[in-house]
């Protein structure tokens, strides 16, 4: 079906071996601000070149878990720190300067701007307070991440008249050239298989580069493809588990709350 759909089978990215350096993101007895928290600490260290995927039923806690890593949410106790600097109690641009960088689930409700163009948020991505937007550059710069991207649209098509997968390329394209942490809510949901492997592509680049990844997804086979360890949310429980030694049996077990079939 695929092949009828696309003229050729499309085969997922492979994810290429890559050795993990020092630790970045280390979760020091966290506790999530969660209705669904059970108040039991994580402690987690995240190292540099790893992938660590986060499974669980909707609304279980990984959203309060990425957003705790980015900023976005301060925790009820404990500390969380990002390449040896603590961090806890600052805001996401603290974060962001330091190398963190978040992708959320909602594109246009959270990531980008409906009504600006293209154009303009390269714009906003320069991140100083000048009073004066080089609009020349601006353009230049939105033309070079189109055709990098294969965005499909002109520096003037707004943000919201993009497919969902066009949106996802620009949010890719905004990213900062050094990142330390990505921290991402269902990268590839609702996009086709081809912007799917596109994005993945692109993100399993940033791996050699020493960027470490956190990703929540629904997709099992997608978290036990790119992950190297899973953590699985259960009422409000988080259990650590090997990605490589998982199935997707397995991993669905865990998700509905049972060790095993």
């Amino acid at each position: 079906l695929v092949g009828l759909m696309f003229g050729q089978v499309l085969a997922p990215p492979e994810r290429p071996p890559v050795e993990h350096g020092a630790p970045v993101l280390d979760l020091s007895s966290v506790e999530l601000r969660h209705p669904g928290a059970s108040g039991r600490p994580v402690s987690l260290s995240v190292r540099e070149g790893e992938v660590i995927g986060l499974a669980g039923l909707e609304g279980s806690g990984q959203r309060a878990f990425l957003r705790t890593c980015a900023g976005l949410l301060q925790p009820a106790a404990g500390r969380v720190g990002l390449a040896g600097r603590d961090l806890t109690g600052r805001g996401y641009r603290d974060f962001l300067s330091a190398g963190v960088y978040y992708l959320p689930a909602g594109r246009l409700e959270e990531g980008l701007v409906a009504g600006l163009t293209i154009t303009e948020h390269f714009a906003l991505t320069r991140g100083d307070r000048a009073r004066l937007v080089d609009w020349g550059e601006a353009r230049g710069l939105a033309d070079r991440k189109i055709a990098d991207n294969f965005i499909r649209g002109t520096p003037t098509t707004n943000a919201d008249a993009l497919s969902g997968g066009n949106q996802q390329r620009l949010l890719l394209a905004m990213m900062p050239a050094e990142v330390r942490l990505l921290l991402m809510e269902h990268p590839t949901r609702g996009l086709d298989i081809e912007s799917a492997a596109w994005v993945w592509t692109r993100l399993l680049e940033r791996l050699g580069t020493g960027t470490a990844i956190v990703f929540a997804s629904a997709d099992l086979d997608e978290l036990l493809k790119y992950s190297d360890r899973i953590l699985v949310f259960f009422a409000g429980v988080l259990k650590a588990v090997d990605a490589r030694e998982t199935s997707g049996e397995e991993l669905g077990h865990l998700i509905g709350g049972k060790e095993s079939a």
